[in-house]
């Protein structure tokens, strides 16, 4: 009788669960329509959805190329820079010397904002993808290894005394302890360098490439046509959401002892 009763209750919950992310969803575009016919909002400041909706049938080339030249360079720079910057972060952890060493730099470096090191990238490499990727690789790998050593050397006291009872180091243990204490707390630092790496990519496309959805709006802003602006924000704040939940998700269920 009260497992009935639980579920019965339960199922208003996950109908509100469903609920209120599919009203967020359309509270957007709702707030947009009204604005954009009962504001009398001006075509230079808002376009209409009509007009956004249009241009994604008018940009040429099709805009599914440009969103996955976008998405690609992405996902490979993210994936990339997450790796680079875990592997350093227990290189310093595991060696006292290069901590001392390279600690400073690299707090250095981390201090200087993403966008102003693209400028760079084009002098070395060109317009080449590879310059691309590295931009993203640099920008987030930093952030990654400082938390990624901050965390292995703020471990909890408790796991201090385990270590310390049996006269094993931590050091020692990289898949058994060092790794399945990084993927219990790295998840917002990666979840941060993720928009961090958005904003990369889309740096490097609008001052160098000649595809992408950085490109497109760079192209689009010397023309004034805001709906092609307003349509490639809107595809890259969904690219952003697929990412961000793909990410959350396996991340998770990679944790599955917690």
């Amino acid at each position: 009788m009260q497992n009935t009763t639980n579920q019965q209750k339960s199922k208003p919950a996950k109908f509100a669960s469903y609920m209120v992310p599919a009203i967020g969803f359309v509270l957007v575009p709702a707030i947009w329509i009204s604005l954009k016919y009962f504001g009398h909002i001006s075509d230079r400041y808002l376009p209409s959805p009509i007009d956004v909706i249009r241009a994604a049938s008018e940009i040429d080339p099709n805009l599914l190329i440009h969103t996955s030249f976008t998405a690609a360079r992405l996902v490979f720079g993210f994936l990339a820079g997450t790796l680079a910057g875990i592997i350093l972060g227990i290189c310093i952890y595991n060696s006292k010397l290069l901590a001392k060493l390279i600690n400073p730099a690299i707090d250095a470096m981390r201090s200087v904002p993403a966008i102003a090191i693209v400028p760079f990238f084009i002098l070395w490499f060109g317009f080449s993808e590879t310059g691309r990727i590295l931009m993203v690789v640099t920008g987030i790998a930093f952030n990654i290894a400082v938390a990624t050593y901050q965390a292995l050397n703020d471990m909890p006291e408790k796991h201090k005394i385990l270590f310390k009872s049996f006269g094993i180091s931590p050091r020692s243990l990289t898949k058994e302890y060092v790794l399945p204490r990084l993927m219990e707390t790295l998840l917002p630092t990666v979840r941060f360098s993720l928009s961090t790496a958005i904003g990369v990519v889309i740096a490097s496309e609008l001052l160098g490439s000649q595809i992408g959805l950085g490109y497109l709006m760079q192209t689009a802003r010397s023309t004034f046509s805001m709906h092609v602006i307003f349509l490639s924000i809107m595809i890259l704040g969904c690219l952003n959401a697929i990412v961000h939940t793909v990410l959350t998700r396996t991340w998770n269920r990679a944790v599955y002892w917690r």
